[in-house]
């Protein structure tokens, strides 16, 4: 398929656009910074957009935004850091092809935001943190490029078309194996690329959505978080759906039957946890392998138990190195939640990530004089961080008038059996290769 030569990162970050392509937003593009997909997302329903490498991006829900701003010290350490609030526009050209771009939050004298929005305006102060990251990324990008230093080794233009197809372009081949995307259209079209498919499948809803709200609302509240791959190479990715329950206190009856039958019909009432989303890098082929929410949806306890097994093999063994690091961790929050008093975490997820590529032939191998990439970004451990706060609650939050007794016995409930199945794993008692669900 020919498509039409796309504007360069660098030119769209200076603001040189063509008037006759694109409608006009009262906005300072020189201060600027261009929005990809973030391509290592493997579960979740809003978009995650990288906004530079160590830093990602997601639509501002009111709920999520204050939760992050309330999170107790011991816990933010298990979850990303939170850096701020931003302003994303998108621009739309002559052939219906969207890019997005986020600004700085301005502020009004009175303290209140320049633009409109539902969710509530944070303060000047948080503002004033996400205007910082634009300018620093911002500077940090002009000094790249004034040093010679390619900031896009490889680039990933995402665009849809009125028809509501997606189309992407890239300039270098990714690392994904597209396998169980429900339409083989869709699949085909995304092999060879360099974004876990369901990275795309998300970008594609977030910018249909925007478009829907584009004459009321051209700029859209983001909030900045830590990137928690940015550590890992190869970052092996699982994410889970925690608790018993996933419905959050304010549902209607209609989503609160909903999800009680979603539960009820998978790992999550009988073990308190089910898979949403994964990737594992696959040393043999160079590969990630991917899963959806609705291959986990499918697994039976035995099928979880597999699938975690399968998360930690890299298609020559086990990875048993890293499974001490990931036990330690979950037992550490385990401990964590058991003294927070009447929170919970409804329809929260847990991502554990660990770096996929030990150099194919044991971590200690040695190459030019050097331990290899991997292995240096291997020594960082994993990481185990808890995201999605939406629907979490606890006593005195936002007013919530349901107020929960005793600790998230759901949440806990899915923690204890997920370390029992990961403690099997490490004592070989594992799953027969040959079993799938």
């Amino acid at each position: 398929m020919c498509l039409d030569e796309p504007i360069a990162v660098e030119e769209r970050a200076r603001g040189k656009k063509s008037m006759e392509d694109f409608e006009c937003l009262d906005v300072d593009y020189s201060r600027a910074v261009p929005l990809e997909p973030f391509i290592h997302q493997v579960g979740g329903h809003s978009s995650m957009m990288r906004f530079d490498e160590h830093t990602v991006c997601k639509p501002m829900i009111s709920r999520e935004h204050h939760f992050y701003l309330s999170l107790p010290k011991n816990l933010r350490k298990f979850s990303p850091e939170y850096r701020g609030v931003i302003q994303v526009s998108f621009q739309e050209d002559k052939d219906g092809f969207i890019h997005l771009v986020a600004h700085p939050c301005e502020t009004n004298h009175s303290g209140g935001h320049s633009e409109s929005d539902s969710s509530p305006a944070g303060s000047a102060e948080e503002d004033n943190v996400g205007a910082a990251s634009v300018h620093r990324t911002k500077r940090r990008r002009r000094r790249k490029e004034k040093e010679g230093i390619n900031t896009h080794e490889i680039t990933h233009r995402v665009r849809l078309l009125r028809t509501g197809s997606i189309e992407v372009q890239s300039n270098g081949t990714g690392p994904f194996l597209v396998d169980l995307v429900e339409n083989k259209e869709e699949a085909e079209s995304l092999k060879g690329l360099g974004h876990n498919p369901w990275s795309l499948r998300c970008h594609k809803r977030q910018l249909a959505e925007m478009r829907k709200t584009a004459p009321n609302s051209k700029l859209h509240k983001f909030i900045l978080l830590e990137n928690v791959t940015s550590q890992f190479v190869y970052p092996c990715i699982l994410d889970l759906k925690m608790g018993t329950r996933q419905h959050g206190d304010d549902a209607t009856e209609e989503k609160r039957n909903r999800q009680m039958e979603k539960c009820a019909s998978t790992t999550s009432a009988s073990i308190g946890v089910r898979v949403c989303g994964m990737q594992v890098y696959k040393a043999e082929t160079g590969h990630f392998l991917c899963r959806n929410k609705y291959y986990g949806r499918k697994l039976t306890e035995d099928g979880f138990k597999h699938t975690l097994q399968q998360f930690l093999d890299n298609g020559e063994a086990i990875q048993h190195l890293v499974m001490p690091k990931i036990i330690a961790q979950l037992e550490e929050l385990k401990s964590v939640l058991e003294k927070h008093q009447t929170y919970r975490f409804y329809s929260s997820s847990l991502l554990i990530i660990y770096e996929g590529n030990n150099c194919f032939s044991g971590v200690n191998r040695v190459e030019n004089g050097d331990l290899c990439t991997s292995h240096r970004a291997a020594t960082t451990g994993v990481a185990v961080k808890m995201i999605d706060f939406a629907h979490s609650t606890y006593k005195g939050f936002r007013g919530d008038r349901t107020v929960h007794q005793g600790p998230d016995k759901g949440y806990i409930f899915g923690l204890e059996n997920l370390l029992r199945v990961f403690h099997e794993i490490a004592d070989g008692r594992g799953i027969a290769e040959e079993h799938d669900t």
